[in-house]
């Protein structure tokens, strides 16, 4: 777990994130407390959507918070002597291995992208990358370079997974940036005219807006729209 967050930065998300880990250190808020749910957060703390998810993320990524499927966000750990909480990498190494042992993910079977557990968990790339490490290092997972990473043993045959309605949204619109359709800098569809043309429910282009920007194909920026990212930013095979 890293140290505090600087309270010299002062975007929304930090100041919010700030507060409540101010809170987790006073021990207002202790271990296993359930935070409030994120438009309450955002009426608390008359800030936005993004704000408030972007303050979840940095305290999941340091340690003070992880999120239980079904339970939303819960504090991991108060200051002052407590024992360390879950990191949410090794939460996500944990709910894997959970996954495997139960047989609900079986030999052979193909798991999802690196940037689609960073969409479901909201964490980066790289952490994700950092919780599969360990995994692979014990023979339960491995990769096979661009046709994704598998539950082991590596000699049991493959079965892939059908892409899901977000994924396959998420994989037309990256051709179309591949294809040079969509330029960097360039804004992409709205939700409406993303659901109009895919055929799909504003749930899943929000889903397959999210997994490009994890991907590091788009990014948005509020009140204007997504827009398709530098090339530079553009994903390495994970």
């Amino acid at each position: 777990m890293s140290a505090s967050i600087s309270r010299r930065r002062t975007s929304a998300g930090q100041r919010v994130a700030a507060t409540i880990l101010g809170d987790i250190k006073a021990g207002r808020r202790k271990a296993g407390d359930r935070l409030p749910a994120e438009a309450e957060l955002q009426q608390t703390f008359d800030v936005g959507r993004a704000a408030v998810r972007s303050a979840l993320r940095m305290l999941r990524e340091q340690g003070y918070v992880v999120t239980a499927r079904g339970s939303g966000s819960i504090v991991a750990a108060s200051d002052g002597g407590a024992q360390p909480g879950m990191s949410i990498s090794q939460q996500i190494a944990r709910d894997l291995r959970g996954d495997i042992a139960s047989g609900r993910r079986r030999a052979g079977e193909q798991l999802p992208t690196v940037a689609e557990i960073a969409t479901t968990y909201e964490v980066s790339a790289p952490l994700v990358i950092a919780a599969l490490r360990p995994l692979t290092e014990d023979g339960l997972i491995y990769s096979r370079g661009r046709n994704g990473r598998f539950v082991g043993p590596a000699d049991a045959p493959m079965r892939r997974r059908v892409p899901t309605k977000v994924e396959t949204v998420a994989a037309a619109i990256t051709e179309h940036i591949r294809a040079g359709r969509y330029l960097p800098g360039a804004l992409l569809l709205s939700e409406s005219e993303m659901q109009d043309r895919y055929g799909v429910s504003v749930k899943t282009v929000r889903g397959a807006v999210a997994l490009l920007r994890a991907q590091g194909w788009a990014r948005t920026v509020p009140q204007r729209g997504t827009f398709v990212s530098d090339v530079n930013d553009w994903p390495k095979v994970l």
